[in-house]
Parts: structure tokens; sequence; C-alpha cells
């Protein structure tokens, strides 16, 4: 009974809407070269800050200035931040999911 209810709300998820929405927005953005650039240039230079701060360089300090106006630009993209409020969303209805496993496992056992 368990596996078919846990089934049940599983397969709920994976056809809601929310999370169709997601999906959509998640292959637009992986499509969006300008945004896998400038994700890529956070990454490198996030990997650049670790390691100058890690052996005590602070030239670090200047690349995270260059991160936080990488990051900046992304957030002011409108299709990465409707792709943020979809993952937001669909975070939320899981969150809610696993509240609703957690009471319904601590009801049964």
């Amino acid at each position: 009974m368990i596996n078919s209810s846990l089934e049940e709300l599983f397969n709920s998820i994976e056809n809601s809407d929310l999370y169709k929405e997601y999906l959509k927005m998640r292959d637009i953005l992986s499509q969006d070269e300008e945004i896998k650039k400038i994700i890529d240039e956070i990454k490198e230079l996030e990997k650049q800050a670790t390691y100058l701060e890690n052996i005590g360089d602070s030239k670090y300090k200047e690349i995270d200035e260059e991160i936080k106006k990488k990051a900046n630009e992304l957030n002011n993209n409108q299709v990465y931040q409707e792709y943020l409020n979809k993952m937001e969303a669909f975070n939320d209805e899981l969150a809610i999911s696993s509240k609703m496993i957690e009471k319904y496992v601590e009801e049964k056992v």
C-alpha cells in the first residue's frame, strides 16, 4: 500500500503543470548560449577565487567582485529569473510532498 501511495504521489508530481513548466524553462535555459556562458564564467571564476584564497593570495577579492558582476548580469536576465521562479515553486511543491510523506510514515509507524 505504501508503494502504491508513493507511486501515486510521484506520478502526480511528475504530471503536474508546475513540474512541466519547470522542465520547459530548464530546457529553454539550457539552450540559451548567453546564460550558459555567464554560468560557465562564474564557475571558473569561483574555482580561481577559491584557489587564490586557499593559498593566501588576496587577489581572490578582485575575482569575487567580478563574480558579483556576472551574477548580477545573470540575475537581470528575464529567462533566468523565470527559471528561478519556476524552480522555487517546484521546490516548494516538493517540500510539501516531503512533509506529507513524513506525516504518513509517522502515522503508520
